[in-house]
């Protein structure tokens, strides 16, 4: 447990480093003049990258990247651990991600959060679907990929739960297409409701091929679930 301890230490410190790093570098490298937040997207991978450092035990294998290179997707991954998204941009290419509302406003993450130009999620108020559909398009009009767990919470035992169509609405919409995407091992790094890690391991992350929305959005949420169920039980 004091392993735990100190690495959770590390994990908020080395944030804290990159977020004042980052509220200063936001004055030249301001959303005009760096429209994709190249720099605040290289400081979160730095940050996933100095936490995976404090963990040599623990090998990442990401394959199928390189469906990432025909113009921007939304990327949508089951979501086993919160180690999953340390991990994702410890190993991806920079992407913008849907975080939940409450992260924006807990220090530092929520400052960096809104530095690098990350989605709150929505609340459920009237007008945020639209809100969280624009922001959305912004980014994919930039060239920019965005992350959605499309089940909203993590798995208690690794097995998918259903597909909210949120994501898939959105990708529908803006036109772009959608990367299944299978992750396995972040669970048991640390599981849900747990704040105990586990110091050696393999997680895969394999970007299955792409998809257009040509149908219904709960449909295609649905296709996207049997295609990350079929890989996982292959990754197992």
């Amino acid at each position: 447990m004091i392993g735990s301890a100190l690495l959770w230490a590390w994990v908020w410190l080395w944030g804290s480093c990159l977020t004042v790093l980052g509220l200063a570098l936001s004055v030249p490298f301001n959303p005009w003049f760096d429209r994709q937040r190249v720099m605040m997207g290289w400081l979160s991978g730095l940050w996933g990258k100095g936490v995976m450092w404090v963990l040599p035990g623990i090998r990442i294998e990401l394959r199928g990247a390189e469906h990432l290179r025909a113009g921007p997707v939304m990327i949508c991954p089951n979501h086993a651990s919160v180690a999953d998204v340390i991990m994702l941009l410890a190993v991806m290419p920079a992407f913008k991600f849907v975080a939940k509302s409450p992260l924006f406003f807990l220090p530092p993450i929520g400052l960096h959060l809104r530095l690098a130009g990350y989605i709150r999620a929505g609340t459920g108020d009237e007008g945020d679907g639209a809100r969280m559909l624009a922001d959305c398009r912004r980014w994919f009009t930039r060239d920019c990929h965005v992350l959605w767990f499309p089940e909203g919470t993590r798995s208690f035992d690794g097995r998918t739960v259903r597909f909210r169509s949120g994501p898939f609405h959105v990708a529908k919409q803006a036109g772009v297409r959608v990367v299944p995407t299978a992750i396995t091992g972040t669970r048991e790094v640390i599981g849900k409701k747990s704040l105990r890690y586990h110091f050696k391991g393999t997680v895969k992350i394999t970007l299955l091929p792409p998809f257009l929305i040509d149908g219904e959005p709960k449909d295609a949420a649905a296709k996207a679930r049997a295609l990350i169920d079929r890989q996982l039980a292959l990754q197992l």
